[in-house]
């Protein structure tokens, strides 16, 4: 749920940092499992919705204002959904370990990884 509200505050507008870094993690941690083979028909929303979220980013930098465009909207949409199949499609111990590895990931990684201050 945490997801769709993030998204819907971003969809009008109206998002926050901690919004985008839902939409953020959600998409690390899917792309992640996609590339894992868990669900890697993902991918291509990955794509997409990291290309829409790395223009907000710069837009907030610019205006201080945080949304998506609409491509970017359902982008995350369907990102969410595939999330949810993946979730589900294995335990939790081995999502937990996609959890860590995603983290370790990014911090191997933090300079090629977007950030807002």
């Amino acid at each position: 749920m945490l997801e769709y509200s993030a998204l819907e505050a971003m969809a009008k507008g109206k998002g926050t940092i901690h919004d985008w870094r839902v939409l953020v993690d959600v998409l690390n941690l899917s792309e992640m499992m996609g590339k894992g083979g868990v669900g890697p028909e993902v991918l291509p929303y990955c794509e997409k919705a990291q290309e829409g979220l790395h223009k907000a980013a710069i837009r907030y930098q610019e205006t201080l204002n945080m949304g998506l465009d609409g491509q970017t909207i359902q982008a995350c949409r369907d990102l969410i959904q595939f999330a949810d199949l993946q979730q589900g499609s294995i335990s939790r111990s081995e999502f937990e370990r996609y959890i860590q590895k995603t983290k370790d990931y990014i911090r191997s990684h933090g300079d090629k990884v977007v950030e807002i201050e």
